[in-house]
């Protein structure tokens, strides 16, 4: 997908827009035909005429936008690209140039060649926009706008236009100024028209994707409303970022710093909300330290405490920085990581206020999406009986009710002390990958809670991954944040809230729509383990004819799992290959196993399972404790071991650690590239049936 093309402009010129030749999202109907067809001076001025006759104005502060959690379509609403670059008013009066920053700083000589071609205007008029540089691919790259050397090309989108040849049209709705802006200003390659979509979904999604900053919604009859932040103007950046305060910087052993230390004014008070130690380049840190060590000062400039592991010094409250970050602790803090994007000079440091998520009251798109309904309430009322913390790789822990007995002399500290033993050889089998937790907090074989949103109750170290609710419902939010679990500490975490076993995505993050395996369960719906080694024995015979590596391993429970690494397939491929292989299996041994969905249907017969192939579903990952009557651990088995002397049971917490020293991790190459590669040449065939 290009990320410009060339259109059509109102003038000889043409200008490289933002959008699409190979998608189907293009402009909102209107603008595009005002675009693309200059209507005549009448015409204009009959436009012009809708406004106050008024004289020149200054000193307008720019209309802001409310953040919003989601994105929504409403035919009230239009939708712009949100652009990564300096937002500016341009007064141009007589053919003289003023550029006015967010804060009202000139920028006029900065960008010669932007004031260059607003001073050819014949007409006097009032402009908001962004200025951005462009790198190779077309994106606003917000680094190469503040080195500004030359090399990337600058452009000044404008969004809006507020008066114009004697008339101020600010109290005309969005749309018609629009068309105004379209038709008065001649555009070309520096001067370019930003336009507007209907589609707010589909338009988030594709900027997403290209890893752009995010979009902007506006009530279509807004006015302009100068420094006015309400709900008639929303934005949804891809990611959270927010300018904030720098205050201080932690001392790195290896480097200048280890992070810069941030926060935000609140009643005339600087507030401590974060720190943030990635994002730097390598030769960046030395000329950022250059620039905030003449500021040190011996006292803390922030109001409140300041949270860090490191030797903290403090600077006057001089220079603001874009800061990209997960979420909010529910405390308020930042939660990891939190990635410096460089500093910003167009917005005074007094001016960094907090940036609040819209009231729910208030906001056009959650009034309908946000649920009441959760279960980490009822997960919250849970008496604490005890309370300690252990530090992992630098991140504290909160241990809880840990004397707590889950099965017949075994406590939720020997669960604990489990997974700490075996931690090295699960992760693999975790990092980068969704999480869904099964909360277990009155005892292994009680009913307990499933979460998959972690509503903002993650520790503040802790991965999140977000992701559009595949099945939309009324009441519910349109979008679940996920853990993560990527280290100990998080593993821990998770099992000291309550999990027993894990739950990992059979995808993961960075590549959430393809499975990394296809997932074949052996279920007994007697729990006769005899039937799963008689079915496990059939089902090799089907994989060797395929010639297929496939890794088993006990679930844990009385049943089993077959790992087919693969690569290149989606869901819904993985789930069609799953079917196929399951029929094959059921011929070879059809009088004990079934493919039967419903299980009224199955009578004592073993389903032999596809259902796991789906986005999003789960399996209890390798080592994985699972909650049964007995702590029985899901075990990486070798083929040789799967006959009549095979008991699942024998597998617990006493003794895995021993068994993965004396045969290694079996699982080890389920992610081996040659393997994945030459199991899908096969498997592709599998597709047709």
């Amino acid at each position: 997908m290009s990320f410009y093309c060339e259109k059509e402009m109102p003038s000889k010129h043409k200008q490289k827009s933002l959008f699409y030749k190979t998608t189907d999202l293009s402009p909102a109907a209107s603008t595009k035909k005002n675009v693309q067809k200059n209507t005549g001076k009448n015409a204009l001025l009959t436009l012009l005429q809708k406004g106050k006759k008024s004289k020149f104005l200054s000193n307008i502060k720019p209309m802001l936008c409310s953040l919003i959690r989601e994105p929504f379509e409403d035919p009230e609403y239009l939708y712009e690209v949100k652009l990564d670059g300096y937002r500016l008013i341009a007064y141009v009066q007589n053919g003289k140039v003023v550029l006015a920053s967010r804060s009202g700083l000139n920028y006029t000589k900065k960008y010669p060649a932007i004031e260059s071609q607003l001073s050819q205007l014949k007409f006097d008029v009032i402009v908001d926009g962004e200025l951005v540089a462009l790198n190779k691919e077309g994106h606003p790259d917000f680094d190469a706008l503040q080195k500004n050397n030359g090399e990337n090309p600058l452009a000044f989108y404008l969004f809006d236009i507020l008066w114009c040849q004697e008339y101020n049209l600010m109290d005309l709705q969005l749309t018609q100024r629009k068309e105004i802006l379209s038709q008065a200003i001649p555009f070309n390659d520096v001067i370019r028209f930003s336009e507007n979509f209907d589609q707010g979904i589909s338009l988030f999604e594709l900027i997403k994707n290209q890893n752009m900053e995010g979009i902007v919604a506006k009530k279509r009859d807004s006015k302009y409303q100068p420094g006015a932040r309400n709900k008639d103007w929303l934005k949804l950046p891809t990611e959270k970022r927010q300018e904030f305060v720098i205050g201080g910087w932690t001392e790195s052993d290896t480097s200048p710093f280890a992070a810069l230390i941030f926060g935000y004014y609140e009643n005339g008070k600087l507030l401590y909300q974060g720190h943030a130690g990635g994002g730097y380049k390598a030769k960046q840190k030395k000329k950022i330290f250059e620039k905030i060590k003449p500021l040190e000062i011996k006292k803390s400039p922030f109001a409140n405490k300041v949270d860090t592991d490191r030797k903290a010094h403090f600077i006057k409250p001089e220079l603001v920085a874009n800061i990209k970050f997960a979420t909010y602790t529910a405390s308020g803090k930042i939660r990891k990581p939190a990635i410096f994007l460089g500093f910003r000079d167009d917005k005074k440091p007094q001016q960094v206020l907090k940036e609040k998520v819209l009231p729910i009251e208030e906001n056009p798109i959650e009034v309908k999406e946000i649920s009441l309904k959760s279960e980490w309430p009822t997960l919250e009322k849970e008496t604490i009986t005890s309370e300690d913390s252990i530090i992992i790789d630098g991140k504290k822990v909160q241990l809880t009710n840990v004397e707590k007995n889950l099965w017949n002399g075994i406590t939720k500290a020997d669960l604990i002390a489990y997974y700490h033993s075996v931690s090295h050889y699960i992760l693999p089998y975790l990092v980068n990958r969704a999480e869904s937790l099964h909360i277990k907090h009155i005892s292994p074989t009680v009913p307990g809670l499933y979460i998959k949103d972690m509503e903002n109750h993650q520790p503040a170290w802790a991965e999140i991954f977000s992701t559009p609710r595949k099945h939309r419902k009324e009441g519910k939010r349109n979008m679940i944040d996920y853990l993560v679990c990527s280290d100990e500490a998080t593993l821990l975490y998770m099992i000291n809230l309550g999990c027993i076993d894990v739950n990992p995505w059979t995808s993961r993050v960075s590549n959430y729509l393809q499975p990394d395996y296809v997932i074949i369960d052996l279920d007994p719906s007697d729990e006769d383990f005899k039937k799963v080694i008689e079915t496990a024995l059939a089902a090799k015979k089907v994989f060797d004819q395929l010639k297929i590596k496939v890794y088993p391993k006990t679930s844990g429970r009385t049943g089993m799992h077959f790992y087919l690494p693969c690569t290149g397939f989606t869901f819904p491929e993985t789930r069609t290959i799953a079917i196929n292989i399951c029929k094959k299996i059921n011929q070879m041994v059809p009088d004990i196993t079934t493919i039967e969905n419903l299980t009224s249907k199955r009578g004592e017969k073993l389903f032999i399972d596809y259902n796991q192939n789906d986005e999003a579903d789960t399996v209890a990952a390798p080592y994985s404790v699972r909650p049964w009557k007995v702590p029985c651990v899901s075990t990486p088995l070798e083929w040789k071991e799967i006959n009549g002397k095979l008991n699942q049971k024998q597998f617990t917490i006493h003794n895995i650690l021993d068994r993965i020293k004396t045969k290694g991790d079996l699982f080890e190459g389920i992610m081996d590239e040659k393997i994945r590669k030459k199991n899908s040449s096969v498997l592709k065939k599998l597709l047709r049936g």
